[in-house]
């Protein structure tokens, strides 16, 4: 810690958990002192210390420079995971990382997402009219949360019977991976049980498919289990590697986003008539909100060699954190940045990343939440917040943790 903050003189300071429970919008509000500070780079000395960087010029570069920001650790407070947490592609430098994400692109493409459009509008729909008739539902919990898990297992065809227990270890790992864990018990037991829990689903799925394969093209197991990557087979830790990012990124990203969504359709019911009058605006609601109410603060990333960089002395081992909220709030960036406008003519934001390791799922995520927003539209156009709800979001991926809806369940 004191080497860092040595390394770190005329930088401002800074100790903030950046993943703690807090009253919502607090970590936009900190993401926009930090912007309006003006100071490109500066040092958090909570846990073991690490740099934080606030520009979008300079958060570009940590995405783009992978010779310097490597993706070998990605959580910026340690303890660092251990090489059971691996995350393929994401936890792969470039270039080795291009094998696995060409591998995994035609499951994530415009044209398999259009095939899966059906199930992700079936599942919300189920849901919703699951829950119609009482009037209330707290939605980051009974839609926000079994929406995607409930996709995401259809998709690939797995059992739904697997369902409550991988809901449980992908709260975990993600309470671990965010560094809540860490910064309340000091340690990731958690989170290595939850991965120990992932893992032996993803194991039944690799025995039975090399058992009793299926078709490849339908099925996402027998497609890792029989395709060929640089003509020679996955090893089964490889396929736990690539199920382990499947469904902690896929779920717990749709669930903050869609919980984030939904709040703003019933925080401003202006912006929620205008859509209804006209569902054409469902995608750009989507996009606005993904930049707005950004899902990923910001982004871990541990310093591959020594370098001077921008004033400061970056040491190989380092870890630094890039403020994505910072950029997608970035006035040189966007008009009115911390306005929520439906006729935003967009430029690119980082939610999804940026450069080698842009999320390959963005596809699927932009349907996903274009069809929960219709299909819950559909069924229940006027509603709001209850009113005695205490609104709070979890930081490193800033998701709410309890959205009681009310509406006219006779209406």
């Amino acid at each position: 810690m004191s080497d860092i903050v040595e390394r770190a003189r005329g930088c401002p300071v800074m100790s903030f958990d950046y993943a703690k429970i807090r009253p919502y919008g607090s970590y936009r509000q900190k993401a926009m002192e930090l912007r309006d500070d003006g100071r490109p780079i500066w040092v958090n000395t909570f846990a073991q210390g690490f740099w934080v960087v606030t520009t979008q010029e300079l958060v570009r570069e940590v995405y783009l420079k992978a010779d310097i920001f490597t993706t070998d650790s990605v959580m910026a407070v340690e303890p660092e995971t251990n090489p059971r947490h691996i995350l393929l592609p994401l936890n792969v430098n470039p270039p080795h990382h291009r094998k696995y994400r060409n591998l995994l692109a035609p499951w994530f493409s415009q044209a398999k997402v259009k095939e899966l459009e059906p199930l992700l509008r079936a599942s919300a729909r189920d849901l919703v009219e699951g829950f119609l008739p009482a009037g209330k539902v707290d939605a980051a919990w009974d839609f926000c949360a079994l929406l995607p898990i409930n996709s995401l297992l259809g998709a690939a065809n797995m059992p739904m019977s697997v369902a409550p227990q991988l809901m449980q270890a992908i709260n975990d790992f993600t309470r671990g991976f965010s560094g809540l864990e860490a910064s309340e018990t000091g340690g990731t037991a958690g989170m290595d049980a939850a991965v120990e829990a992932i893992h032996a689903v993803t194991d039944e799925m690799i025995a039975e498919r090399r058992a009793r394969p299926l078709d490849p093209k339908g099925d996402f197991y027998t497609y890792l289990t029989t395709e060929l990557i640089e003509g020679r087979l996955l090893t089964d830790d490889e396929i736990r590697q690539i199920g382990l990012i499947y469904v902690v990124a896929g779920m717990e990203t749709i669930r903050a986003q869609l919980g984030w969504l939904l709040y703003h359709m019933a925080k401003v019911p202006e912006d929620r008539r205008r859509v209804l009058a006209d569902p054409s605006l469902i995608p750009a609601a989507v996009e606005e909100s993904i930049r707005y109410y950004t899902v990923i603060w910001g982004v871990g990333r541990k310093i591959g060699q020594d370098v001077h960089w921008h004033g400061v002395d970056l040491k190989k081992g380092d870890m630094i954190y890039a403020l994505n909220d910072a950029f997608n709030r970035d006035p040189k960036r966007f008009e009115d940045p911390d306005r929520f406008d439906l006729d935003r003519k967009m430029a690119p934001h980082l939610s999804f990343g940026f450069g080698a390791h842009s999320c390959i799922g963005m596809h699927l995520a932009r349907t996903q939440l274009e069809v929960a927003l219709e299909e819950f539209h559909r069924l229940i156009p006027d509603y709001a917040i209850e009113d005695s709800a205490v609104i709070e979001e979890r930081g490193s991926e800033v998701t709410i943790q309890s959205l009681p809806l009310v509406w006219n369940a006779g209406a």
